[in-house]
């Protein structure tokens, strides 16, 4: 796990080929927020599309998830960052 040196980025992992994305997305969420949060990836995305969509192609998808900007790259890099206020 490697953190961005871009001040809005609070933290940024990139799982192997043979990981999920999803996990990956709560590990770095939690990371920057030092607790897991409380509500449930389900309730902002649908973590089964998500899997799908990694699976067939790379696309970059951004979502709001516990108060951060998550976005994963085409390399599937998730990096979770500040909300702009």
């Amino acid at each position: 796990m490697s953190h961005s040196s871009d001040s809005s980025t609070v933290s940024s992992i990139r799982p192997t080929e043979t990981e999920s994305i999803t996990p990956a997305v709560i590990t770095a969420v939690t990371e920057a927020n030092d607790e897991t949060p409380a509500m449930p990836l389900y309730e902002v995305i649908n973590p089964d599309a998500l899997e799908d969509l990694y699976q067939h192609g790379s696309p970059e998808v951004n979502f709001e998830y516990a108060g951060y900007s998550v976005t994963i790259h085409a390399d599937r890099t998730v990096t979770v960052s500040e909300l702009s206020t």
